[in-house]
């Protein structure tokens, strides 16, 4: 971790963390935004990502809290991800938590992966395609 953080001093990337959930409706939005919050409180960028939104009035409710605490919205196009939309913009944090990012790196292997991945791409300026596909998941 230590190496990220040295060699992030000149900010080469953006670090994004994406928080995803099937449905998001009124009795739910709340408790899977602040996972959002909670979760990407590391990265540059956070979302809440979600392939489905139910109720008329959960939007409104993601807007509200989104301006309060800038994480962004994306309804994902389960069919065609590339046709996903941005509904709500994220608020960029200038730094990284690395304390955090620490702490998620101990917990989760996945979380660490990524991080190896990008003190890579710190060191080399270059960054392989086939590292940043995860396995087991069909082209």
């Amino acid at each position: 971790m230590r190496d990220c953080v040295t060699q992030y001093a000149d900010k080469r990337t953006k670090l994004w963390s994406f928080e995803a959930k099937l449905l998001i409706n009124r009795s739910n939005a709340r408790e899977c935004f602040f996972q959002a919050v909670s979760n990407s409180s590391w990265a540059n960028f956070g979302y809440l990502v979600a392939a489905e939104i139910g109720g008329t009035d959960t939007l409104k409710e993601l807007r509200m809290l989104f301006a309060a605490h800038g994480i962004g919205f994306i309804k994902l196009d389960m069919e065609n991800p590339t046709d996903s939309q941005v509904l709500i913009p994220a608020r960029e944090r200038d730094e990284i938590d690395w304390d955090m990012a620490n702490r998620l790196a101990t917990e989760n292997r996945d979380f660490l992966e990524y991080v190896k991945l990008v003190k890579q791409f710190y060191q080399t300026g270059e960054a392989q395609l086939g590292d940043w596909d995860f396995p087991g998941l069909d082209d």
